[in-house]
């Protein structure tokens, strides 16, 4: 399924798709839905600079950067954005 946001076409590969299931369950729909904004003004920031990046690596990093702000993936021992990054990494690497 193609959604296009702004002109923004979110990714719909495998990768892009398991990190939406995992946000959506386990962040709040306040949270996914900032992340999915991140993403959308990520991206038209970067055109608008002509810049380019990879649109799914993008999305999961968009996706995963306040992780960590979520009770699973919450670390009492770390700063959220670690968490989050963390996670991120795991994910990518599995």
């Amino acid at each position: 399924m193609n959604t296009i946001i702004a002109g923004v076409k979110i990714p719909d590969s495998k990768m892009a798709a398991d990190a939406t299931d995992l946000v959506r369950d386990t962040a709040s729909e306040l949270l996914f839905h900032h992340s999915r904004r991140v993403f959308l003004f990520g991206s038209l920031r970067g055109t608008r600079l002509g810049l380019h990046a990879d649109p799914e690596l993008l999305y999961v990093g968009a996706m995963f950067h306040d992780l960590g702000l979520t009770e699973k993936f919450r670390d009492s021992t770390s700063r959220f954005e670690l968490d989050g990054a963390d996670e991120a990494r795991q994910f990518l690497t599995g």
